[in-house]
């Protein structure tokens, strides 16, 4: 497992500067446009996404009928994926929320608890996009999976506006909604993260390399 997960980092390794430059960028957005949660969403998705450039290296190399040819179950070469994202996922969270607290601080833009409520909300978005993005890609291929998840994306998003506009609910959330979503959005997201695993284990037992 170590020898998957440090192959998978040095694929990425090329990556890792534009995840800091995008950092600083976000950071300085965040204070221009006084909004703490810019820097939140955009540089947890921008790492959530990186991912996809493991699978490409992988498509492009010819890694995956390599890998099946040593002595790694095929469990394994899967969990490296997720295990390295939520890795990715958890650094990012850790380099940028002593940011996101300060810039709150200096806006006065929400309260600890409510801060905290919306960081638990876009962590679990982040782990429920990433629940999508490595069955997919496992299931169609680099090509192909990109152009599914960009529909899947454009129509959850029209949707979700489709069905608020019917019933007739605030596009935004109060906060108090989004306090009680937090309590129960990161369990919802492991339990997500959890069928999604299975789900490519069985994807990437059942493709032919």
């Amino acid at each position: 497992m170590k020898a998957l997960l440090l192959k998978d980092f040095f694929s990425m390794k090329s990556q890792i500067k534009w995840i800091f430059f995008i950092v600083l960028i976000v950071i300085g957005m965040s204070f221009y446009f006084e909004n703490a949660m810019i820097l939140l969403a955009i540089t947890l998705i921008f790492g959530t996404i990186q991912i996809t450039s493991i699978f490409t290296f992988d498509e492009m190399s010819g890694w995956d009928k390599f890998a099946n040819t040593l002595p790694f179950r095929k469990s394994e070469i899967v969990k490296s994926k997720y295990i390295l994202s939520l890795l990715l996922t958890v650094g990012i969270l850790l380099l940028v929320c002593p940011f996101v607290v300060y810039s709150n601080y200096v806006t006065d833009s929400f309260k600890m608890n409510e801060l905290f409520s919306i960081i638990c909300l876009v962590v679990s978005l982040s782990i429920i996009l990433l629940s999508f993005i490595i069955p997919t890609f496992i299931k169609f291929g680099t090509q192909k999976a990109r152009i599914v998840l960009f529909i899947l994306v454009f129509s959850l998003s029209y949707g979700l506006k489709f069905v608020l506009d019917i019933i007739a609910l605030p596009t935004l959330p109060s906060v108090e909604t989004l306090q009680r979503m937090s309590y129960v959005s990161p369990i919802f997201a492991l339990i997500i993260l959890t069928i999604s695993y299975l789900l490519s284990v069985k994807l990437y037992e059942t493709k032919e390399f």
